[in-house]
């Protein structure tokens, strides 16, 4: 029997396009609240428990072409063969490469996938948590606690992918961040209950498995508990991750010579190498903003990327407060520790 979808996106995006409400295997529904990350806990257990459909799914976007549209009604219910689909958006290469790379749970810790692709989820597994604890981002906390119970993810990539606009950098971490609120603290709490060995397949590199959680806390501006992992593991692990991650926590204070002092302590790191290819479609973005653009040959030497010279990028938004080179210096900060979660992962399990 052919699965079916109740799909839902706010009415905003949905007043302006055409869609029929013919025998369809995705049917759509429509929300008031500005975005599904905006539904409450209670409202998004009761859309779960009133569904009479397979799966029930969210898009959250600021438009939506009929196009996209379209292609969301033409979706091929036979492709779900897990408890959570993703439908990535067009330019959400990070989020593809976070779920294919990371373990499913530390995937979930790190992006909150919603900004970036279609969310499905089968009703069976959304209410087989039981009770979905309080939250004001309900959505991305059952996503997490969906992992957390083993349910399977799947991406779902297509030719021609939602032209979605993916994640904005005003949503990305700031390079000197405060504590979070307590608005956050159900996301503290995962991130301490966190346990590497429950989510890697198989750990040859504790040290590593250990600098992956300091990661995901460094990533959500925990920089004090991200402190505490990475000196754990101080001059240990394969490449010497748990010491990248403290160099970028003391950047981040920010505290830029204790920071240089841990980019010595790290020396050579393979990221390096991936960083200039993976940072030049940002280089070519800005290449019409001299003061942004003259940074690349800082930052690139010999094709390797420069620890030190980012620091001093970082250095420099604070003192100039230039928007534009700000904005650039966060982007390039959400690429690296994205690539250093996937590397820090990698090394945990090689052989």
């Amino acid at each position: 029997m052919t699965a079916t979808v109740k799909l839902y996106l706010p009415q905003r995006i949905l007043e302006p396009l055409n869609y029929p409400n013919g025998d369809s295997s995705v049917s759509l529904g429509t929300l008031e609240q500005i975005s599904p990350a905006s539904l409450t806990r209670t409202e998004l257990v009761s859309l779960f428990e009133s569904s009479t459909d397979e799966y029930v799914g969210f898009v959250d976007a600021p438009q939506l072409t009929q196009a996209d549209l379209d292609q969301l009604l033409a979706l091929d219910p036979g492709q779900l063969q897990a408890g959570v689909c993703l439908l990535p958006f067009s330019a959400s290469e990070p989020l593809i490469q976070t779920y294919q790379t990371l373990p499913p749970q530390a995937a979930a810790l790190a992006m909150n996938p919603l900004p970036h692709a279609g969310i499905l989820i089968r009703k069976t597994d959304f209410l087989s948590l039981n009770h979905l604890p309080d939250s004001l981002d309900p959505l991305w906390q059952t996503l997490i606690l969906l992992a957390k119970q083993k349910v399977p993810f799947q991406l779902i990539e297509t030719e021609t992918p939602l032209t979605v606009e993916s994640n904005h950098p005003g949503s990305l971490p700031e390079l000197a961040p405060s504590l979070p609120g307590p608005d956050r603290k159900w996301l503290l709490d995962l991130l301490r209950g966190y346990n590497p060995q429950q989510d890697l397949p198989s750990i040859t590199s504790s040290a590593d498995a250990t600098a992956l959680k300091a990661g995901l806390l460094c990533l959500h501006d925990y920089l004090d508990e991200s402190h505490e992992y990475s000196q754990s593991v101080q001059s240990q692990g394969r490449h010497g991750a748990g010491d990248y991650w403290h160099h970028i926590m003391h950047r981040r204070e920010p505290d830029y010579s204790n920071a240089k002092y841990w980019s010595r302590a790290v020396g050579y790191h393979p990221l390096h190498d991936e960083l200039p290819t993976a940072v030049e479609p940002l280089f070519e973005q800005y290449a019409g903003l001299s003061h942004v653009a003259s940074w690349k040959p800082k930052l690139v030497q010999n094709k390797r990327w420069l620890l030190n010279a980012f620091v001093d990028c970082c250095q420099e938004c604070e003192n100039s407060q230039d928007p534009e080179l700000n904005t650039f210096a966060r982007q390039v900060q959400w690429l690296e520790m994205l690539l250093l979660l996937q590397k820090t992962s990698h090394d945990a399990i090689s052989s």
